[in-house]
């Protein structure tokens, strides 16, 4: 059997694992007996990962015995108004909200920029152009107007700051269009005070398209701290594809334009075969997108735009760390970063998800999610077997910032394209490159236990 055959049954066998009623079978990679507790309220990926690990589900409210709460974003206040205790934790920070409500995002961008350029540094201040032209209204309003007379005949995007999914979403290119669809959007709020909060921003025109549709990408990124900030990466992420052939002029179809998998489903009328068939054909593999640009750009062109991602991300965290309250370290966040390409390869940070759907829509998606999610506890490491400082990879998660940036020099040009001569530093970025998670925890396995008996020798042999 080849070792990619190999990798692939043995993550087939993690996705089945839920299903296994022996907690002992269920113990992947970890030797010792402690027993994680974790309570999680709603039937989820995460609970099918945990118990999968041999870990004890906690289903009483009141039970504050647990080391892991997962937890839905509405629940944060409660869980952290409980006091928690050191080894407790949850996965959200308490004012999540600075960096995934899109408003804020823009405001967080906009001041730490203006920091950047106070210090003269310029190249981590252009860094905060990642995303596209915005503008918050009602506030900048007049702002909007003498920008959108500048640029006659451009399209514009309004997105309300709060919502997900899609919600609200509305493409124009006359104001009165804007008036309208404000009014039909809040109603009587318009006239109220304050009315909700939304963003308009410059419509990307020309997007890259994959087989002639607009898409973007999901990419998964592990905080667990930010004082001081750590960051992981995740090799696995996917695009998703719109529903319809790009078309500028039909600007009124969410399909064409909008690549949410809700949005997707919501427009067709289609049977549950037909639902599931859209479902695939609206998502492509990260590493199959790589592949594709690869071949069409060349791998010094790919690994530049993975980095320029990796950066844009690093920008948005950076910007919003002096804001983030973490308390206690009890909170880690897994964001959902939304990116969108254009034809020059330039990527477009669209928004941040503080809770990204882990529902696999297909066999494909839910080994992605279960690993995601597997490698996540992983990193976290409730089962202390790590002392957090033997590598900057644990399965799918590939470490990008630890109080710094982590810098690798690519060890395999045919996955990452040959680095220049005159800089040899790369950030320790491998989206969509090969994930050999099994073997690598594997030998991560081996490589502790080694150490362990080495520490247990040197033990004896000081007695």
């Amino acid at each position: 059997m080849s070792k990619n055959a190999e990798a692939r049954r043995e993550n087939e066998e993690n996705v089945s694992a839920p299903e296994k009623t022996n907690s002992t079978t269920k113990r992947r990679q970890n030797g010792d007996d402690k027993v994680i507790r974790f309570r999680c309220d709603f039937p989820s990926t995460q609970v099918k990962v945990m118990l999968a690990r041999g870990w004890i589900q906690v289903t009483e409210p009141n039970d504050p015995n647990w080391h892991l709460w997962w937890c839905e974003v509405n629940d944060v206040r409660q869980a952290l108004d409980l006091k928690l205790a050191p080894h407790q934790r949850i996965p959200h920070f308490r004012n999540h909200y600075e960096l995934t409500r899109k408003n804020y995002l823009y405001r967080n961008l906009k001041r730490y920029k203006k920091l950047l350029l106070k210090s003269n540094k310029m190249d981590e201040a252009e860094l905060c152009n990642g995303m596209p032209l915005t503008y918050e209204l009602p506030n900048d309003f007049r702002l909007f107007a003498e920008e959108y007379h500048k640029q006659p005949g451009s399209t514009w995007i309004v997105k309300p700051a709060g919502r997900s999914q899609g919600k609200g979403i509305f493409l124009f290119r006359k104001l009165k269009d804007l008036s309208e669809w404000r009014s039909k959007e809040f109603g009587q709020q318009v006239e109220t005070s304050p009315p909700e909060t939304f963003i308009v921003q410059k419509y990307v025109e020309n997007p890259y398209l994959l087989a002639g549709r607009k898409f973007d990408l999901r990419i998964y990124t592990l905080v667990t701290s930010f004082h001081p900030l750590k960051v992981w990466l995740a090799r696995e992420g996917f695009a998703r594809l719109s529903g319809e052939l790009f078309d500028l002029e039909n600007i009124d179809d969410s399909r064409v334009h909008l690549t949410n998998m809700a949005i997707q489903l919501k427009t067709t009328q289609a049977s549950d075969d037909k639902q599931q068939e859209l479902k695939k054909g609206c998502k492509w593999a990260l590493t199959k997108v790589r592949e594709y640009l690869t071949a069409r750009h060349g791998p010094d062109a790919v690994e530049a735009l993975f980095q320029r991602i990796a950066g844009v991300i690093m920008a948005s965290l950076l910007a919003v760390q002096p804001v983030i309250m973490q308390g206690k370290n009890n909170s880690f966040e897994l964001y959902g970063y939304d990116t969108l390409l254009d034809e020059d390869l330039t990527p477009w940070l669209l928004e941040v998800n503080a809770s990204p759907a882990l529902t696999g829509t297909d066999t494909e998606d839910h080994r992605l999610k279960f690993d995601l999610v597997d490698d996540a506890l992983n990193v976290l490491d409730l089962e202390a077997r790590f002392s957090g400082r033997e590598t900057t990879r644990i399965g799918g998660f590939d470490l990008l910032w630890n109080d710094g940036p982590v810098w690798t020099h690519c060890p395999n040009p045919s996955v990452c394209g040959q680095p220049p001569p005159t800089d040899l530093r790369k950030l320790n970025v491998f989206l969509g490159a090969r994930n050999d998670r099994v073997q690598q925890l594997r030998r991560l396995g081996e490589c502790l236990e080694e150490k362990k008996r080495a520490g247990w020798c040197k033990t004896i042999e000081r007695k």
